[in-house]
């Protein structure tokens, strides 16, 4: 009987392509694609890993709470002067390219509060595990693709296309979900519901406002939404790097 030493050269030749076999259909080419995608994001972060910002939801959650009293107190103050309003940007007033985050959806103080400390405990959790700057990066290209569908709508059309990041928060949490899955939410403080089910649920309601919205804007920015969490998905559903574990870090199949 061949000791283990031989069994393991014998295995590690009959998967060497040096040695005649060959990977597994597809094999070759999800490695190169994997390997394209990664360092992609390895560049991203040499080049901008500097400008990530730790416990960035700290922040994120200061601006909420100071767009809702603005919200509470002069709405005007924010869609005359604050809002992603792409012919104002294009006539100066840059800092709209900054402010348009300055937008909480709710007037209720209650609802407010519970939110933004949901928002503020997603955000710190999916920093911890997927990293500082890729959350960055996660919630920035979410404000970026924003931007951008606005300003390509003007710049196609002419019309000042004013986008909000109302949806911002939903792919905070479908991203928190496709992480963690089998997390426990109490709905109304009360019944236990599993986040991949609430995720669900969240997407079919958001998908029956995309068909029935008669606002233009809320359907982009419901696809864009939904859009940036795909983006992140093909990112980082990878297996491990060389010498890693090989786990995945949002596995669909936990959704069964």
């Amino acid at each position: 009987m061949p000791d283990k030493y031989t069994l393991y050269v014998q295995a590690v030749k009959r998967r060497s392509p040096s040695a005649g076999g060959r990977n597994a259909p597809g094999e070759a080419g999800g490695d190169a694609r994997r390997e394209i995608r990664m360092s992609f994001e390895k560049r991203l972060e040499r080049k901008l890993g500097r400008y990530a910002v730790p416990n960035l939801m700290r922040y994120i959650c200061a601006i909420y709470a100071l767009g809702f009293l603005i919200q509470l107190f002069n709405p005007d103050l924010y869609f005359q002067y604050l809002d992603l309003n792409p012919k104002a940007i294009v006539h100066g007033q840059l800092w709209r390219l900054i402010t348009f985050l300055f937008y909480y959806p709710s007037r209720s103080p209650i609802w407010a509060l519970i939110g933004i400390f949901v928002y503020y405990s997603l955000g710190q959790t999916l920093e911890q595990v997927w990293g500082t700057f890729r959350y960055n990066l996660f919630f920035w290209t979410g404000a970026l693709l924003l931007l951008i569908a606005a300003l390509l709508c003007y710049f196609i059309s002419g019309i000042s296309l004013r986008l909000y990041p109302a949806f911002m928060g939903f792919s905070i949490f479908l991203a928190y979900a496709l992480s963690f899955p089998d997390s426990v939410f109490l709905l109304y403080f009360i019944i236990p519901v599993k986040a991949k089910y609430m995720a669900l649920i969240e997407l079919v309601l958001y998908l029956y406002f995309l068909v029935s919205s008669r606002y233009f804007g809320e359907k982009v920015e419901i696809v864009l939404s939904i859009l940036n969490v795909l983006l992140f998905y093909l990112m980082i559903n990878e297996r491990g790097r060389k010498g890693g574990s090989g786990r995945k870090i949002i596995d669909l199949r936990d959704f069964r």
